[in-house]
């Protein structure tokens, strides 16, 4: 290549990015990635998060028939994305993308996913994604800018779907206790794979505790009750919450040394909620396993 054109080149790739200010990626943001679309073009992510369990704050149209109705307010819980990114500026100091550029990319990016748009208006998407890997709902939002039409900055919230594991597990004491008072315990600390008996890796410490019981209260004999939640048809759920029990006796029986003679098995599906079926944090206190004297 000639010097002169060389030189042309140059000028021109020049004038293409003198005008335009872009922000640089926070570091942290770097093993952070949106699981469910790309980056927006010409922005710069400047705040990220991810936990194991949070919540997003959605809303839906109340009636889907009309666009322009009442919503209606929910929320989401489970595995959690947060990623906030500054929209570039031009040389005018202009942002780069509006409103409805933004909101219409990720509308048809929705559509393309096969998702479901929940509610859109002005700065706001909010959307649901069924993917192999789980369900995902998010929360797209344009904030800032320069007037009511420009966007200063894209916030991504996103949740997929899963139940929080317990971290915190009812010790032989407390156990013992609650048996003193009222003749059982709830337990929130055994897992299981999901619309499965298998009892999960997880379930150890909370297992642990209810054998350590069981073993100091040689004389105890106990029934072990599998509860669901309301998803799914009563008669699965029965068969589903009674082949849970059987798993906790089992792995009490094979792990821990105790006599399976004590330990009766029963499952009583969604008959017996403790919490509302109709959002995921009382669906999720509704799913347990109980210890009762008998």
């Amino acid at each position: 290549m000639s010097p002169s054109r060389l030189l042309f080149g140059l000028i021109v790739i020049m004038a293409t990015f003198a005008g335009q200010v872009a922000a640089k990626d926070d570091p942290k943001c770097k093993n952070i990635a949106n699981p469910v679309f790309q980056t927006f073009p010409n922005t710069s992510s400047i705040d990220c998060e991810q936990s194991r369990f949070n919540a997003v704050k959605l809303l839906k149209l109340k009636d889907v028939t009309k666009p322009n109705g009442a919503t209606e307010p929910f929320e989401k819980e489970g595995q959690y994305w947060y990623i906030k990114a500054l929209v570039d500026r031009d040389g005018s100091g202009s942002y780069m993308s509006s409103q409805l550029e933004i909101r219409r990319n990720y509308e048809n990016a929705i559509a393309q996913a096969k998702g479901t748009v929940l509610y859109s208006r002005s700065r706001d998407v909010y959307y649901q994604i069924n993917r192999p890997d789980g369900e995902y709902w998010g929360h797209v939002e344009c904030s800032g800018g320069n007037g009511d039409k420009s966007c200063g900055a894209i916030i991504h919230s996103i949740v997929r779907v899963a139940a929080m594991e317990q971290s915190v597990v009812v010790s032989a004491d407390q156990i013992a206790k609650d048996m003193g008072d009222g003749g059982k315990v709830v337990f929130y600390g055994i897992y299981f794979d999901t619309d499965k008996a298998t009892l999960k890796a997880e379930s150890a410490p909370t297992l642990a505790e209810m054998a350590k019981w069981l073993k100091t209260n040689t004389d105890a004999k106990v029934f072990i009750v599998g509860h669901t939640d309301m998803q799914g048809s009563a008669e699965r759920n029965q068969k589903l919450s009674r082949e849970r029990a059987s798993a906790v006796i089992f792995s009490l029986a094979k792990e821990h040394g105790i006599a399976a003679n004590r330990l009766i098995a029963e499952g009583v599906g969604p008959l017996a909620p403790v919490a509302s079926n109709g959002n995921d944090a009382g669906r999720a206190k509704n799913r347990r396993v109980e210890m009762v004297l008998r």
